[in-house]
This record gives C-alpha cells, structure tokens and sequence, in this order.
C-alpha cells in the first residue's frame, strides 16, 4: 500500500497511535488543510453540544450554553471530508460526532462504561477494549453496519434530555434486544465510529488489530462493505 496520510483535528493533539501503523504521516486539517489527506480523524474530548442531534441538554450534559469553537469547525470538517469523499475515523467523542453527522443522535449519559470491558463482534470474536465515557452512540435511523457492541448491557440508565431513555431504547430492552454500540461503520459519511479508546491500549492488543484492519477495509480499500 502507497504511504497515507492522516489529517487530524488540531482540538487535542497530533496522537497518532494506534493508526500510525495504517498511515504513514500526519498533518494538521486545520492549518494544512485536507489536501493529500486520505482519512480524518476526530479524537476523544468533551461533550458536544445537543444541538447537533436535535435535543436540549440533559442536567449531566458537560456541553456549553453555545456550540464550541471545536463543535463547529469539526462539524464543517466532516462536510468538507464528505463532500470530498475523504473516509472519517472518530474515537469517542468523535465517534459521538460522527453518529450525529450520519443522522444519529446521542444517549446523553449512561453509566457502567469508565473500566475497560469486553466486546463481541460481528465475527464472533470477543476482546477487551478501552472505555472512559457518560454518553453513547444512538444509531437510530442511520445507515449503518454494528461491528462490536457489549455482550450485555453495562449501563442502568440511558438518559435523553430527561431522565427516561428514549422510547425505541425502552422498547428494545423490554424485548432484551438492546446492544451496546462499540464499533460503527456509517457508509453514507464512509465513517468508522469507535467508541472506546484504541490510543490507550497496547501494540499488538486485538482491539487495536480489529481498529485497524476495519480502517483498511472499510474506509481505504472498501473491501469489506459494498
């Protein structure tokens, strides 16, 4: 494969691991651009504003009043990316931004998911991945393919904008038909949601392996989704 470029948000840092094992350099989208950029990537972070999936804030909400500075530039970022058919990969915060772009919303706070925890995916294959966040993916009315979620729901709670979850959520766990998103594959933005913390585990951890061959197939080679 020819040498990749990584564009990255500049709102946390230049981090690069674990995709440095995909892509050979990275660039600041914000002061270089986009230009050569063969993937975006959004890291973790605070919370973004509930404006972006249509709701007020909940009481444990950590967004501003206003969207942030970061909010708005990440979110004309993944328009640019979409427009330009640039693949995105977003890791927990981004990874909640990316479901909003899709057309998703957000569970605006959940409890369970500050250890790290088992997955299974799509494969059949169970591993230990990452976790340190309140809110979670809702991929309700998205296109979208779940490549890893948790065995058994982790959380007590799944807040809208009040204390009640949202009623397809309800309805799903009444049914016990309700999974835990860890990994999301949105095509219609070519965007690979990754809720857990990849950046914080280890060379060689199945986490980080599955993260990267799901990059390479999915979002640079499009061998796994047609």
């Amino acid at each position: 494969m020819k040498e990749l470029v990584l564009a990255y948000s500049p709102y946390t840092s230049d981090q690069a691991f674990p995709f440095d094992e995909v892509f050979t350099y990275g660039q600041d989208a914000k002061t270089v651009g986009f230009d050569n950029a063969d993937a975006f990537v959004l890291w973790g972070g605070t919370d973004i504003h509930p404006s972006y999936y249509g709701q007020n804030h909940h009481r444990m909400n950590g967004a501003p009043a206003s969207p942030s500075e970061r909010d708005v530039w990440e979110w004309k970022a993944m328009q640019h990316c979409k427009a330009n058919n640039i693949p995105i990969i977003g890791v927990c915060r981004g990874a909640q931004f990316l479901c909003a772009f899709a057309g998703g919303s957000l569970i605006q706070h959940v409890s369970g998911h500050h250890t790290s925890h088992q997955v299974v995916d799509h494969k059949g294959l169970s591993y230990s991945v990452t976790s340190s966040h309140h809110q979670m993916l809702d991929v309700h009315g998205t296109k979208h393919k779940m490549l890893a979620w948790c065995p058994a729901p982790l959380s007590l709670i799944y807040c809208g904008e009040g204390v009640d979850a949202p009623p397809h959520i309800q309805a799903q766990r009444e049914k016990k038909k309700f999974y835990e998103p860890e990994i999301v594959f949105f095509p219609d933005v070519k965007g690979l949601a990754i809720q857990g913390h990849p950046e914080w585990a280890k060379v060689g951890d199945t986490f980080v392996k599955e993260c990267n061959q799901y990059v390479v197939d999915l979002l640079l080679t499009n061998k796994f989704w047609r």
